[in-house]
Protein backbone atom coordinates (compact mmCIF):
# COMPACT_ATOMS: atom_id res chain seq x y z
CA UNK A 1 0.00 0.00 0.00
CA UNK A 2 1.48 3.58 -0.44
CA UNK A 3 2.66 5.69 2.31
CA UNK A 4 0.13 7.42 4.59
CA UNK A 5 0.06 11.18 3.92
CA UNK A 6 1.15 13.42 7.16
CA UNK A 7 -0.44 16.90 7.44
CA UNK A 8 1.42 18.83 10.41
CA UNK A 9 0.07 22.07 10.74
CA UNK A 10 3.34 23.87 10.84
CA UNK A 11 3.90 27.57 10.75
CA UNK A 12 1.49 29.01 7.88
CA UNK A 13 1.18 26.23 5.79
CA UNK A 14 0.44 22.12 5.20
CA UNK A 15 3.12 19.94 4.59
CA UNK A 16 1.83 17.70 2.29
CA UNK A 17 4.02 14.79 1.40
CA UNK A 18 3.75 11.01 1.96
CA UNK A 19 5.93 9.86 4.99
CA UNK A 20 9.10 8.48 3.68
CA UNK A 21 9.64 4.88 4.97
CA UNK A 22 13.64 4.09 5.82
CA UNK A 23 15.43 1.83 7.32
CA UNK A 24 17.88 2.49 10.00
CA UNK A 25 21.43 3.39 8.51
CA UNK A 26 23.46 0.63 7.96
CA UNK A 27 20.05 -1.95 7.53
CA UNK A 28 18.84 -3.48 4.85
CA UNK A 29 15.83 -3.53 2.34
CA UNK A 30 13.80 -6.50 3.15
CA UNK A 31 12.77 -9.17 0.79
CA UNK A 32 9.58 -8.59 -0.95
CA UNK A 33 6.94 -11.03 -0.24
CA UNK A 34 5.06 -12.90 -3.11
CA UNK A 35 2.21 -11.24 -5.07
CA UNK A 36 4.29 -7.30 -3.82
CA UNK A 37 2.18 -4.70 -4.90
CA UNK A 38 2.71 -0.70 -4.54
CA UNK A 39 0.20 1.68 -5.29
CA UNK A 40 1.59 4.90 -7.15
CA UNK A 41 3.20 7.74 -4.55
CA UNK A 42 1.81 10.82 -5.52
CA UNK A 43 3.46 14.30 -4.95
CA UNK A 44 2.20 17.53 -6.10
CA UNK A 45 3.98 20.55 -5.98
CA UNK A 46 2.01 23.74 -5.05
CA UNK A 47 1.14 26.87 -6.70
CA UNK A 48 1.65 29.36 -4.66
CA UNK A 49 5.20 30.43 -4.13
CA UNK A 50 5.49 30.55 -0.45
CA UNK A 51 4.35 26.62 -0.29
CA UNK A 52 6.48 25.61 -3.21
CA UNK A 53 9.30 26.92 -1.00
CA UNK A 54 8.43 24.78 2.20
CA UNK A 55 7.44 21.79 0.18
CA UNK A 56 10.91 22.37 -1.93
CA UNK A 57 12.61 22.16 2.05
CA UNK A 58 10.71 19.12 2.49
CA UNK A 59 11.15 17.41 -0.62
CA UNK A 60 14.42 18.19 -1.32
CA UNK A 61 16.08 16.71 2.00
CA UNK A 62 13.84 13.31 1.42
CA UNK A 63 15.68 13.21 -2.12
CA UNK A 64 18.88 13.65 0.35
CA UNK A 65 18.05 10.77 2.44
CA UNK A 66 17.61 8.62 -0.14
CA UNK A 67 21.18 9.83 -1.62
CA UNK A 68 22.46 9.39 1.68
CA UNK A 69 21.43 6.25 1.80
CA UNK A 70 22.80 5.84 -1.81
CA UNK A 71 26.02 7.11 -0.84
CA UNK A 72 26.46 5.50 2.01
CA UNK A 73 26.54 1.81 0.46
CA UNK A 74 28.45 2.88 -2.77
CA UNK A 75 31.65 3.94 -0.48
CA UNK A 76 31.20 1.29 1.85
CA UNK A 77 31.40 -0.91 -1.36
CA UNK A 78 34.34 0.70 -2.71
CA UNK A 79 36.48 0.50 0.33
CA UNK A 80 36.28 -3.28 0.23
CA UNK A 81 36.12 -2.85 -4.04
CA UNK A 82 37.51 -0.54 -5.46
CA UNK A 83 35.86 -0.15 -9.00
CA UNK A 84 35.96 2.62 -11.28
CA UNK A 85 32.93 2.22 -12.48
CA UNK A 86 31.67 2.36 -8.92
CA UNK A 87 33.52 5.75 -8.80
CA UNK A 88 32.03 7.06 -11.73
CA UNK A 89 28.58 6.14 -10.30
CA UNK A 90 29.23 7.07 -6.67
CA UNK A 91 30.27 11.09 -7.99
CA UNK A 92 27.12 11.01 -9.82
CA UNK A 93 25.45 10.35 -6.01
CA UNK A 94 27.65 13.33 -4.86
CA UNK A 95 26.20 15.63 -7.63
CA UNK A 96 22.67 14.22 -7.13
CA UNK A 97 23.22 15.84 -3.76
CA UNK A 98 24.07 18.87 -4.80
CA UNK A 99 21.24 18.94 -6.86
CA UNK A 100 19.10 18.24 -3.30
CA UNK A 101 20.94 20.83 -1.84
CA UNK A 102 20.12 23.71 -4.35
CA UNK A 103 16.80 22.91 -4.52
CA UNK A 104 15.92 22.46 -0.89
CA UNK A 105 17.87 25.71 -0.43
CA UNK A 106 16.20 27.27 -3.67
CA UNK A 107 13.65 29.81 -1.56
CA UNK A 108 14.93 33.62 -0.49
CA UNK A 109 16.52 34.53 2.12
CA UNK A 110 13.33 36.17 3.46
CA UNK A 111 10.94 33.55 3.03
CA UNK A 112 13.44 31.28 4.66
CA UNK A 113 14.14 33.76 7.60
CA UNK A 114 10.14 34.19 7.72
CA UNK A 115 9.01 31.31 7.22
CA UNK A 116 11.21 28.09 7.59
CA UNK A 117 13.49 28.88 10.22
CA UNK A 118 10.46 29.61 12.58
CA UNK A 119 9.03 26.05 12.02
CA UNK A 120 12.51 24.49 12.59
CA UNK A 121 13.38 26.74 15.52
CA UNK A 122 9.23 25.75 16.41
CA UNK A 123 9.99 22.09 16.00
CA UNK A 124 13.21 22.75 18.06
CA UNK A 125 15.33 25.55 19.45
CA UNK A 126 18.94 24.16 18.47
CA UNK A 127 17.14 22.37 14.90
CA UNK A 128 20.19 21.17 13.22
CA UNK A 129 21.24 19.06 10.05
CA UNK A 130 23.83 17.74 12.23
CA UNK A 131 21.10 15.66 13.11
CA UNK A 132 20.93 13.64 10.24
CA UNK A 133 21.75 9.84 10.87
CA UNK A 134 22.02 9.17 7.60
CA UNK A 135 24.32 11.33 6.52
CA UNK A 136 26.68 11.10 9.75
CA UNK A 137 28.69 8.11 8.74
CA UNK A 138 29.30 9.76 4.90
CA UNK A 139 32.98 11.83 5.52
CA UNK A 140 34.64 9.13 7.25
CA UNK A 141 33.59 6.55 4.63
CA UNK A 142 34.36 9.32 1.75
CA UNK A 143 38.00 9.71 3.10
CA UNK A 144 38.52 5.47 3.21
CA UNK A 145 37.29 5.31 -0.18
CA UNK A 146 39.69 8.07 -1.30
CA UNK A 147 42.67 6.22 0.58
CA UNK A 148 41.58 2.97 -0.93
CA UNK A 149 41.57 3.71 -4.70
CA UNK A 150 44.38 6.18 -4.31
CA UNK A 151 44.27 10.19 -5.66
CA UNK A 152 44.54 8.92 -9.57
CA UNK A 153 41.20 6.53 -9.47
CA UNK A 154 39.33 8.63 -6.73
CA UNK A 155 39.33 11.89 -8.65
CA UNK A 156 36.16 12.01 -10.12
CA UNK A 157 34.94 11.30 -6.44
CA UNK A 158 37.37 13.87 -5.05
CA UNK A 159 35.94 16.46 -7.76
CA UNK A 160 32.45 15.92 -6.96
CA UNK A 161 32.73 15.98 -3.04
CA UNK A 162 34.85 18.64 -3.17
CA UNK A 163 31.56 20.29 -5.64
CA UNK A 164 29.10 19.38 -3.18
CA UNK A 165 30.61 21.29 -0.58
CA UNK A 166 31.18 24.34 -2.16
CA UNK A 167 27.20 24.11 -3.28
CA UNK A 168 26.30 23.50 0.41
CA UNK A 169 28.34 26.99 1.19
CA UNK A 170 26.93 28.79 -1.14
CA UNK A 171 23.34 28.07 -0.10
CA UNK A 172 24.44 28.53 3.48
CA UNK A 173 26.07 32.08 2.76
CA UNK A 174 22.43 32.73 0.98
CA UNK A 175 20.17 31.80 3.34
CA UNK A 176 22.23 32.11 6.68
CA UNK A 177 24.60 35.27 5.61
CA UNK A 178 26.04 35.12 9.53
CA UNK A 179 26.70 32.10 9.78
CA UNK A 180 24.85 31.57 12.77
CA UNK A 181 23.02 28.37 12.69
CA UNK A 182 20.40 27.39 15.48
CA UNK A 183 22.31 24.92 17.03
CA UNK A 184 24.93 27.58 17.42
CA UNK A 185 23.00 30.21 18.86
CA UNK A 186 21.27 27.70 21.34
CA UNK A 187 24.83 26.68 23.10
CA UNK A 188 24.92 22.98 22.05
CA UNK A 189 26.93 23.64 19.46
CA UNK A 190 29.88 21.33 21.36
CA UNK A 191 27.53 18.69 22.54
CA UNK A 192 27.70 15.18 20.74
CA UNK A 193 24.47 14.22 18.99
CA UNK A 194 22.11 12.20 21.00
CA UNK A 195 19.80 9.35 19.34
CA UNK A 196 16.88 11.66 20.60
CA UNK A 197 17.78 14.53 17.76
CA UNK A 198 18.27 12.07 15.30
CA UNK A 199 15.07 10.59 15.70
CA UNK A 200 13.75 14.43 15.99
CA UNK A 201 15.44 15.04 12.45
CA UNK A 202 13.57 12.21 11.05
CA UNK A 203 10.41 13.52 12.75
CA UNK A 204 10.48 16.84 11.57
CA UNK A 205 11.09 15.98 8.02
CA UNK A 206 8.04 12.94 8.14
CA UNK A 207 10.71 10.05 8.17
CA UNK A 208 9.84 7.23 9.60
CA UNK A 209 12.40 4.53 10.42
CA UNK A 210 11.08 0.86 9.78
CA UNK A 211 11.65 -2.42 7.72
CA UNK A 212 11.20 -1.01 3.83
CA UNK A 213 10.62 -3.86 0.85
CA UNK A 214 12.97 -3.24 -1.87
CA UNK A 215 9.82 -2.39 -4.43
CA UNK A 216 8.29 0.14 -1.79
CA UNK A 217 11.63 1.85 -1.19
CA UNK A 218 12.39 1.85 -4.86
CA UNK A 219 8.79 3.19 -5.52
CA UNK A 220 9.34 6.41 -3.18
CA UNK A 221 12.28 7.25 -4.59
CA UNK A 222 11.46 7.13 -7.91
CA UNK A 223 8.48 9.66 -7.25
CA UNK A 224 10.81 11.94 -5.07
CA UNK A 225 13.28 12.21 -8.02
CA UNK A 226 10.65 12.45 -10.70
CA UNK A 227 8.54 14.97 -8.58
CA UNK A 228 11.48 17.09 -8.03
CA UNK A 229 12.42 16.90 -11.97
CA UNK A 230 9.37 18.06 -12.73
CA UNK A 231 9.36 20.93 -10.85
CA UNK A 232 12.23 22.03 -12.12
CA UNK A 233 11.24 21.34 -15.14
CA UNK A 234 8.08 23.75 -14.50
CA UNK A 235 9.73 26.07 -12.39
CA UNK A 236 13.35 26.46 -12.99
CA UNK A 237 15.65 27.76 -10.28
CA UNK A 238 17.63 30.30 -12.45
CA UNK A 239 18.86 30.45 -16.55
CA UNK A 240 20.32 27.19 -17.03
CA UNK A 241 20.13 26.41 -13.73
CA UNK A 242 17.27 24.25 -13.48
CA UNK A 243 18.43 22.60 -16.70
CA UNK A 244 21.23 21.96 -15.13
CA UNK A 245 20.11 19.94 -11.80
CA UNK A 246 17.63 18.20 -13.66
CA UNK A 247 20.16 16.75 -16.39
CA UNK A 248 22.37 15.94 -13.30
CA UNK A 249 19.20 14.03 -11.68
CA UNK A 250 18.34 12.19 -14.52
CA UNK A 251 21.38 11.18 -15.20
CA UNK A 252 22.16 9.89 -11.68
CA UNK A 253 18.66 8.16 -12.39
CA UNK A 254 19.34 6.22 -15.05
CA UNK A 255 22.22 4.54 -13.64
CA UNK A 256 20.59 3.57 -10.25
Amino acid sequence: MSAPVCLPTWGHTWVDLPVLRLPMPGEELIPCANGCYQLPIAITTPEDPVDRAVHRWFLGHHGAFLVWRFLSASLDRLIREPDSELVRLTALGYDAYSAMLAYSGSCSREVYEDVIRPMMVAFDPAFSGRWARDHEPLPGLLRRARTALGPVAAAPLTSASKANLLVHQEVMRKLVPDGHSLLRESGRARVATTDAERARFDEFFLVSRENVCVSRYRAHRAAVLSAIGHDLANHPLGPGCGATLGSKLRTFVSRL
